[in-house]
């Protein structure tokens, strides 16, 4: 039996305004694509699940909570290196992830507020250090020298980026926080205190080349 989130993907589906053509052509365009997926299921359409969120039944408020969401990017690397301070900067063309709040809005709360590299892969970076990131735009990695970066411009169009995290409610700017602290329009149940551990945040930077990992972020969480 499906559940009602299936229904719910099922139903957008076949009463999109846009044509298959039109779905197609944005979600599966060679090396530049970016999309998102729900419990493993891949969502074409991102807004119109958001646009049933604003509009639903009370009692279909919490159907998304909970639920895992997944944004990959292909293509879109750019890396500079600056030699004289051995920076290595890997920026993301036409942002990444535009569509997901992952970093709080408000100064005092408690929530997620900046990313901490986890593990790097040595072999790429060496003994290099990544710096904590507050942007999912730009990544930066310290100690880098001209062979590493070298190797990484090389695979510059074959890094993916993986976002991951839990739905925990809905922003006022449509997009789906993958928190619940600060002003939230839909708000899922629980108290935000405690989420950091229930529902981490991660990013994931990837070879698809060679399928190795080249860093892990996870969120961090502070007042």
């Amino acid at each position: 039996m499906r559940s009602c989130f299936q229904l719910l993907v099922v139903f957008l589906c076949f009463h999109l305004n846009s044509s298959t053509a039109f779905c197609s052509e944005i979600y599966y365009h060679d090396s530049q694509s970016e999309k998102y997926y729900i419990d493993d299921q891949n969502i074409f359409l991102l807004y119109k699940i958001v646009n049933w969120w604003y509009d639903c039944r009370p009692e279909d408020n919490d159907l998304l909570c909970g639920k895992t969401i997944r944004c990959t990017n292909l293509g879109n690397a750019c890396m500079k290196y600056t030699k004289s301070k051995s920076v290595l900067k890997i920026s993301i063309q036409k942002k990444l992830a535009d569509q997901l709040s992952i970093f709080k809005t408000c100064n005092q709360c408690y929530g997620p507020s900046y990313l901490r590299c986890i593990w790097q892969n040595e072999k790429y970076l060496g003994k290099g250090r990544a710096a904590p990131t507050k942007s999912l735009n730009q990544f930066i990695f310290l100690h880098i020298n001209e062979i590493q970066a070298r190797i990484l411009k090389k695979m510059e169009k074959e890094i993916v980026f993986t976002v991951q995290g839990n739905i925990r409610g809905l922003m006022h700017d449509g997009k789906i926080a993958l928190h619940n602290a600060g002003n939230i329009l839909k708000r899922c149940p629980g108290n935000a205190d405690d989420k950091g551990g229930l529902f981490p945040i991660t990013v994931n930077i990837k070879h698809t080349g060679t399928n190795e990992m080249i860093a892990q972020y996870l969120g961090s969480w502070s007042n």
